[in-house]
């Protein structure tokens, strides 16, 4: 595989993950008009509430995340990206 097919790949696999997280992220916070790019914690976010958006990464979709990836900033995306 090409480093070009290699990129697209994560690039689909981030896109197909992002829909799905971004609505864990809105539910546990209570924020239908979240983007993938808003901070959880400018919105009312938490410590709890991040556990539980971890959480149920993990239970429901499969996806465990590098704390240290997301390097102090959580949002959908970053959740995505940081995610193995």
């Amino acid at each position: 595989m090409s480093t070009q097919q290699t990129k697209s790949t994560a690039e689909g696999t981030e896109a197909a993950h992002l829909d799905q997280v971004l609505a864990i992220v809105r539910a546990a916070l209570g924020k239908p008009g979240l983007t993938p790019d808003d901070e959880v914690m400018d919105y009312g976010g938490t410590s709890l509430s991040v556990v539980l958006i971890l959480s149920k990464l993990k239970n429901e979709l499969g996806l465990g995340v590098d704390l240290r990836a997301l390097d102090g900033s959580v949002t959908a995306r970053s959740l995505v990206r940081a995610s193995r």
